[in-house]
């Protein structure tokens, strides 16, 4: 297993909009940076698969945190 792995499925499974509304703020910005680094050390499945994820999610979310998950998106499509 790879040494990301454990870290990614604590993020997904945090994203998931039933588990996201659970979370207390300081805990969700803890995710979106956490998915953020993630991004570097992610094959590209996994990286799509998160990016599917943050898609999803900023259209449930609070301003400030949408603008943090539309960063993530635009940097990574910059990368593609």
């Amino acid at each position: 297993m790879p040494e990301y792995q454990w870290k990614l499925t604590i993020v997904e499974r945090n994203l998931l909009l039933s588990n996201w509304v659970k979370l207390i703020p300081e805990a969700q910005e803890q995710m979106l940076e956490e998915a953020d680094q993630l991004m570097a050390e992610l094959p590209l499945s996994d990286r799509r698969l998160l990016l599917t994820y943050l898609e999803t999610l900023q259209y449930h979310i609070e301003a400030n945190l949408r603008q943090k998950i539309q960063k993530i998106l635009s940097n990574q499509l910059s990368l593609v």
